[in-house]
């Protein structure tokens, strides 16, 4: 009772988290058609790993695997006796645990003249350290421009103990550096810490500069009982550029898993760190832009009630939520310097013209509705429909403003709906995998509705596509090929102010294609 079972896809990183009831018996359900790897951990227990685990459509598959004690008591046991008609054992006696497994053999070599005994000793040959690093260039959005390089190191030690090292450089001159470790005290409890330091160039309004960035995260899952799991944690924030701003950005959620249903309700006040799984990362670029020449950090808070059920080959979810903004983010691009933004009410990364500003603070009720179901394949389809507040630009004759000031004081809160139909699959033989998706939203909101649902980030027409090179495809020691392409019809830039001829527009998410290399070992 209470063994962590992780389940493995194309991924270096567990897809699924499952931890075994009083029988030792657990269960995956509704998994896409595909090749999968099974890994389990128990305190004081040696983990166990199985791979190439076959998964078709409409089928189960029963994997059984034996934890061996560390501490068991221990006892010589001879061999059994084979019959006539079996192969001859050269097991003659047995070290074994005190669950029965077998930990030590002593092979009996006197047939051979060979006047010593040798002794071979289990070991764990599943991954105890895991490295991924990714090559990437193209990207527009702000703060990730250039050619990057990065680098996760994931080190396990014994079942109950993990440690990351996260690097991150680019040619711009951005780098990240950020450690953390993770710790298993108790069957289905989990404790996270993640701490990192982030540099960025920045154009302030009056020359280049620098941004320095420390972010430290935490966090704690409790399973309370075997329907009840909670979690909570917090990030605190320290900005420096000349001035300094910090932040405390705390959340919290409780989940009820009964007879296929899950309860939950959540709180977060941040968009990127809303449970213990956002804790593996590092964390974006803060939420922070420039008003009256002084950096502000967004202040936010989310709390949603969420009911999510699984049916044989569907999913669906329906939850209502209340958000509260204030400094919210507006995304800016085009061609600008520091010259046309001397009002101070702009964050400029000179590297890939994207900026920020604050636009005004709102709040506001909103629900969605989700429904996702398993095709024929390997193919899953989903359409979710939301609707809350958001900023719009109304459609005005900008051409008469004449500053940036003009442009921030046409932007109004408002009410709106937004729907998301996307796709995603994998093809069998190759081990492509591909997401695609369309996110429809009024084209005058220049923010995400539900901005705090990842479901919903995916802006207008997206793609992903993951490539794996060389390696079995189901195996977590792979080369891969990484393709992003985000808003590729170029919707929703609402434009603001025209200066030197050039165009600057407000929009949730810039047009991009980025791509890289990914190597996992």
């Amino acid at each position: 009772m209470g063994a962590v079972v992780e389940l493995f896809g194309a991924e270096p990183f567990p897809l699924l988290t499952a931890f075994t009831d009083i029988h030792g018996h657990y269960q995956f359900s509704d998994l896409a058609p595909g090749q999968y790897s099974i890994r389990v951990l128990q305190a004081y227990s040696l983990s166990a790993h199985r791979k190439n685990i076959h998964v078709q459509s409409d089928t189960h598959a029963i994997v059984n695997l034996n934890l061996i004690s560390v501490f068991g008591m221990s006892q010589w046991f001879p061999a059994v006796p084979r019959t006539a008609n079996e192969p001859a054992d050269d097991w003659k006696w047995t070290l074994r645990s005190g669950v029965d497994r077998p930990i030590l053999r002593w092979i009996d070599t006197s047939g051979n003249n060979v006047e010593r005994g040798d002794v071979s000793v289990h070991r764990d040959t599943a991954h105890p350290m895991q490295v991924h690093a990714e090559l990437t260039a193209g990207s527009s959005q702000f703060g990730e421009g250039g050619f990057r390089q990065e680098a996760f190191f994931r080190v396990q030690e014994g079942n109950s103990n993990e440690a990351i090292l996260h690097v991150q450089s680019s040619t711009d001159g951005a780098g990240l550096v950020a450690a953390g470790v993770e710790r298993n005290p108790m069957a289905g409890d989990t404790a996270r810490a993640v701490a990192s330091f982030r540099t960025l160039p920045m154009d302030f309004g009056a020359g280049l500069g620098r941004l320095q960035i420390f972010q430290m995260r935490g966090g704690e899952q409790l399973a309370l009982s075997d329907e009840v799991m909670a979690q909570f944690g917090a990030e605190t924030e320290a900005v420096q550029a000349g001035q300094n701003v910090t932040a405390a950005l705390p959340f919290m959620a409780v989940h009820l898993e009964e007879t296929g249903s899950v309860i939950s309700y959540g709180m977060a006040t941040s968009t990127d760190l809303q449970g213990l799984t956002d804790l593996a990362s590092s964390g974006e670029v803060p939420a922070m832009a420039m008003q009256d020449g002084t950096l502000r950090l967004t202040h936010s808070l989310h709390q949603e009630f969420s009911i999510e059920r699984k049916l044989a080959g569907v999913q669906l979810e329906a939850a209502y939520f209340y958000d509260h903004f204030v400094d919210p983010v507006l995304n800016g691009y085009g061609d600008a310097s520091a010259s046309e933004f001397s009002s101070g009410d702009v964050l400029l990364d000179p590297v890939t013209g994207a900026f920020r500003s604050v636009g005004p603070n709102y709040s506001g009720g909103g629900f969605r509705v989700f429904a996702a179901r398993q095709m024929k394949g390997n193919i899953w389809t989903s359409v979710e429909y939301a609707e809350g507040p958001a900023i719009a630009l109304p459609g005005t004759d900008f051409s008469g403003q004449a500053s940036f000031a003009d442009a921030l004081s046409s932007v109004i809160p408002t009410r709106t709906q937004s729907v998301l139909v996307s796709m995603r699959g994998r093809v069998l033989g190759s081990g492509t995998t591909w997401n695609a998706g369309y996110r429809w939203q009024p084209e005058e909101t220049i923010t995400a509705v539900d901005p705090f649902n990842a479901g919903m980030n995916s802006p207008f027409l997206s793609l992903i596509l993951h490539q794996p090179v060389g390696s079995s495809n189901s195996s977590p020691d792979r080369l891969e090929l990484v393709f992003v392409m985000q808003n590729m019809l170029a919707q929703g830039y609402r434009p603001i102010y025209v200066t030197a001829g050039q165009t600057l527009y407000f929009a949730q998410v810039p047009r991009l294609l980025t791509g890289g290399l990914a190597f996992s070992f």
